[in-house]
């Protein structure tokens, strides 16, 4: 993920937050599987041919995720995320299987 892209996703979450105020902060653990979200979304634009899938498109996801699982983003700045997201890519580039498949196994996870 690139730095424009990473500010860009922090700055529209930012803006929703508290849109449920019956939530507690996102644990650490959302706070990973919502970075986990995001580097496979970044893994199909970058490794897998879907240049066209354009930022707010990943945005409007991830956002879909977070309301539906009911987390509150209220801390999402004081946490790591860009960290956490570098990570995640790096974990999901080397997994060691052909990229091919890696692909499609993300193309349908996010399909869900």
């Amino acid at each position: 993920m690139n730095k424009k892209s990473l500010l860009t996703l922090t700055l529209l979450i930012s803006s929703l937050i508290g849109f449920s105020s019956n939530c507690q902060a996102l644990t650490e653990s959302q706070a990973e599987e919502l970075a986990d979200i995001t580097a496979s979304f970044f893994y199909l634009k970058k490794e897998c041919g879907y240049q066209n899938l354009s930022v707010d498109e990943i945005k409007r996801a991830l956002i879909s995720v977070a309301r539906k699982n009911h987390w509150d983003l209220s801390n999402y700045e004081q946490l790591n995320m860009e960290a956490l997201g570098q990570a995640s890519y790096k974990d999901l580039k080397g997994i060691p299987i052909a990229n091919e498949r890696k692909c499609q196994g993300l193309k349908k996870l996010m399909r869900r």
